[in-house]
């Protein structure tokens, strides 16, 4: 029989809330009129071109100005079927006066626009008084020039004040069959494709994540590792975890493979990104969109062994200027782990020795769904609303075994305990995105802004049921209840406004400004049972409501230029944040205005020819301290793992660089090189020591943080594709690093050193013709423990508090952390999928996959201070088995709604969503 004690609301005062209310509508008042403000500065014009010149044999100087007013229209139609052809990019350009520089400028280009669905295209306030090039280029044709005047004399203008008129009629384009083989080839993407500044992961190929989730995709990616518990590293460090280019309050585990197009790993982000957070760099995720004319999608149901099921669909239509895309997907779980902890103490009288072995069956499902509109409101202007959400619920069960021996060991002088838990966890996620495009004349001159904001719920409980035991098993004393309710929230809101401006054919000007402001808030309450009256009585010192805000002003320069075979970027970016928090039933408060810090970029590219270029990239970023690493306050919701932050720390800074040599032998074999180094001063780690409790009348031993003197790492990357033969392609990625972190500032002798690497494969091979087999192994070797994390604040995935004596990660969690004191163990893992595609173009497919076939995908560490020796051992799901089944369907069409040729579209064509 559960019993359940109702918890006080965490928001039980109107007036608070309604002030928390206030301010959060104030902050994305100031972050809309920080956007609006960028884009005015932006469309104010600049130094204007005055297109002056002597053509024509005349002079025109003494003309009224809108007598030099030209209208210049055509059609654009493919010149064998005859039929329109569509979004061609149309560009005007002749040599114009610059009016500051006092200098004639050469092939400027002075309108631009993108043809219509007809084929017609109209430029307008053209100077007809010179002589100009119109330029025409479209996706699958040769590009097009012609010559354009508009022969006019001084009496031709008189007669025409209101402006002269050109109709070029239709102007033909001749397609080009090269560069149709060359698409044909692109649209079958490779599993793995690298640039100089990032590498990027096709999902879509990927066999084995079919039914999974980003968590399964991750472990695929090269340079990216995923252990047991969805915690994510590249490099020995932890990423920050972006969604379509922005920060998201959704864990890895929440956002199902399917919905994803592509992964791109930036291991060295210019000052275009955020600074702050991700030592390791970014992981993007990019959401699957299509907004090609016509209509596709495609549905999809899978099933694993234990009968939990996952399924969805996603549709997209273009039409006119509309495009609607919707995304929907439901995940059932059933997730079997086992797990070990063995611990030594060397203080406290007498010595003791503890051992856990924990078993843990946890069912759950979620849903996500996402859908928007892109209105192309004419074609140089673009809006798109987008809006998500995801809700869904886990129930936990544990069993745990605890014994513990007094030291040295006898017969008589153990105890033990076995603890029942069953515990669960609600989430809801909601969010919007309204993003602006505007595409000037000037090819890839541009000007985008984007609000997104984004709020995670969740509700967690849990009941603890324990059993003590002595030395000969016989049970002892009362059994303990325990009870643990909590609820919380994270906002995350983001302004941002980004602009693209080419100097000329061989310099760019990036330029932008960024408004980030994240909300938290949660509350827990643990109740014990008291056995003399049957009640459950709350456990004050293990029960908290607290709650921060962080908001973060950004903005960066960066400036390109080419000359000849080696190009450049240089780039700068500041930042100012403003973090607060407070402990809520205590009233005390806690703020930290970190100031404007400097945050350069540069990167340099030298091609020794078409086939093989170095790159060399630096970066510095900023780790700043968090609210749970300040709170100077002991976390007693684990009594074998007490927690205390430190209101002392400063901000970790790293400055990265990296060298590369990338080497294309041919289209299908490339390889790239990569030699890195970080150094990081004021690097944030955990550290235990002793401290006398007054609450408790002892010295108690307590996990804090202290900013080590420094870190640094030197590391090597190999990464390469490979199709030596016509039926096998394969990825290969392997990772040398060395790891040092100088802690004698806190402990003498407190040095760690260590060598680690990693190897991963990724191997296609196509059997038949319509059967592939695909094969990933990973090894990863032994590792100092890294900071780690899930991305996002996953609605409760780890749940806060929990009852005293246990070693899990409880109260106040955050992943792993950069220590001196402990490392993984090596570990491995093999899976594999076998996919069959049928029916007409492939339209359907079989997957069937097994995640680690041998059972090896351990997680292991180890930990040593003065106080305690630790080994851990965890295992989650091996030899699982998933069977999935997809169908894909659409047509590329001018409009859905009309008869027309249908050669063109095919059902069941993968549309590349």
């Amino acid at each position: 029989m559960k019993h359940f004690h109702k918890s006080k609301a965490p928001h039980e005062n109107n007036n608070k809330h309604s002030e928390h209310e206030t301010q959060k509508y104030l902050h994305i008042l100031s972050a809309l009129s920080l956007v609006l403000c960028f884009i005015l500065i932006l469309i104010t014009p600049l130094p204007s071109y005055s297109q002056h010149g002597q053509n024509n044999g005349g002079n025109y100087k003494e003309m009224p100005e809108k007598m030099k007013i030209g209208h210049l229209y055509g059609k654009v139609i493919d010149s064998i079927t005859h039929k329109s052809v569509e979004y061609a990019a149309v560009q005007l350009s002749g040599n114009v006066y610059d009016t500051v520089k006092k200098v004639m400028r050469q092939d400027v280009v002075v309108a631009g626009q993108l043809t219509q669905e007809n084929g017609e295209f109209r430029l307008e306030k053209i100077n007809v008084t010179l002589n100009y090039k119109l330029k025409i280029s479209a996706l699958g044709y040769k590009p097009k020039e012609i010559s354009v005047s508009f022969n006019v004399d001084k009496e031709k203008m008189k007669k025409n004040a209101g402006g002269i008129y050109n109709d070029l009629g239709n102007i033909k384009l001749t397609a080009n069959v090269t560069q149709l083989k060359e698409v044909t080839i692109q649209s079958s993407a490779p599993v793995f494709d690298f640039k100089l500044d990032k590498k990027v992961f096709n999902v879509s190929k990927d066999l084995s994540s079919s039914g999974g989730t980003a968590e399964d995709v991750l472990k695929k990616v090269p340079s990216v590792n995923v252990d047991m518990e969805g915690n994510v590293t590249v490099r020995s460090a932890s990423p920050e975890i972006f969604v379509d280019g922005a920060p998201t309050t959704l864990s890895i585990d929440q956002i199902p493979a399917e919905a994803i197009q592509t992964i791109e790993v930036i291991t060295n982000p210019s000052a275009k990104y955020d600074a702050s957070g991700g030592q390791g760099g970014i992981l993007n995720i990019v959401l699957k969109k299509n907004r090609r004319v016509g209509y596709n999608g495609s549905l999809r149901y899978g099933i694993d062994q234990y009968g939990k099921m996952n399924g969805g669909g996603d549709l997209s239509v273009r039409e006119g200027k509309l495009n609607v895309f919707l995304n929907g997907n439901i995940h059932q779980r059933h997730s079997i782990s086992e797990g070990e902890t063995n611990r030594e103490n060397f203080t406290g009288s007498p010595l003791t020795k503890i051992s856990q072995t924990q078993q843990s069956i946890s069912d759950g499902r979620f849903q996500h769904t996402r859908g928007g509109i892109d209105w192309f409101l004419n074609n140089r202007n673009t809006l798109t609303f987008s809006g998500n959400y995801v809700n869904g619920m886990f129930e936990p069960t544990d069993s745990l075994n605890n014994r513990t021996d007094t030291l040295p060991s006898a017969a008589n002088n153990s105890s033990s305990y076995i603890r029942i838990s069953e515990t669960g966890r609600k989430f809801r996620n909601r969010g919007g995105t309204i993003q602006f495009k505007h595409l000037y004349p000037k090819e890839d001159e541009e000007l985008t802004g984007e609000i997104n904001y984004n709020k995670i719920n969740y509700n967690a409980w849990g009941d603890y049921d324990t059993k003590y035991f002595n030395a000969l098993n016989v049970e002892t004393g009362l059994p303990s209840a325990q009870q643990l309710r909590s609820e919380g929230a994270t906002g995350l809101l983001t302004a941002q406004s980004d602009y693209v401006r080419p100097l000329n054919e061989k310099s760019k000007l990036e330029t932008g400004v960024r408004f980030t402001d994240r909300t938290f808030e949660t509350s827990s309450e643990n109740f014990l049972k008291n056995n003399s009256n049957q009640l459950f009585e709350i456990i004050k010192n293990q029960s908290f409501h607290y709650k921060f805000n962080d908001r973060i002003y950004a903005g960066y320069l960066i400036v390109g230029k080419q000359v000849s075979r080696f190009s450049y970027q240089l780039g700068i970016r500041g930042e100012n944040s403003i973090y607060t928090g407070e402990l809520v039933d205590s009233a005390k408060k806690f703020v930290n205005n970190f100031p404007v810090s400097l945050f350069p970029s540069a990167g340099a590219t030298y091609s020794l020819n078409e086939k093989s270029s170095f790159q060399f990239s630096y970066s510095r970023r900023i780790n700043r301290p968090t609210f749970f690493q300040l709170i100077p306050f002991i976390d007693y919701s684990d009594s074998l793992n007490l927690r205390k932050g430190n209101p002392g720390l400063v901000p970790e800074f790293t400055n990265s660089y990296e060298l590369s040599l990338q080497k294309i032998i041919n289209p299908k074999n490339n390889v790239l090189f990569t030699g890195y180094f970080k150094s990081s001063t004021d690097l944030i780690t955990s550290y235990q020591l002793t401290e006398y409790d007054s609450v408790i009348d002892k010295n108690i031993i307590l996990r804090t943080y202290r900013n080590a003197d420094a870190s640094y790492l030197y590391g090597g990357e190999f990464t390469s594709k490979h199709s030596i033969i016509k039926w096998l392609e394969f990825t290969l990625n392997g990772n040398v690093f060395y790891s040092v972190i100088q802690a004698e500032n806190i402990q003498k002798n407190l040095n760690s050193h260590q060598l680690s690497w990693n190897v991963k494969g990724n191997f296609t091979a196509t059997i038949l013709k319509n059967l592939t087999l695909q094969v990933t192994p990973e090894y990863i070797s032994q590792t100092a423990l890294p900071k780690g994390g899930k991305g996002g604040d996953g609605g409760g995935s780890k749940q806060a508090g929990g009852p005293t004596g246990g070693m899990g990660r409880q109260g106040w969690w955050e992943g792993n952390i950069t220590t001196a004191q402990g490392y993984t163990k090596p570990r491995w893992n093999v899976e594999s999928s076998l996919r069959f595609e049928f029916l007409k173009n492939k339209n359907a497919s079989v997957t069937l996959s097994v995640r680690d076939i041998f059972g090896t995908d351990k997680n292991e560490t180890f930990s040593e201070t003065e106080f305690f020796r630790q080994s851990t051992y965890s295992l989650r799901d091996p030899h699982i088995i998933k069977l999935n089944f997809s169908y894909r369907f659409g047509k590329f069409d001018a409009s859905i709604f009309k008869r027309k040729d249908t050669k063109g579209g095919s059902e069941g064509m993968d549309m590349g969503m």
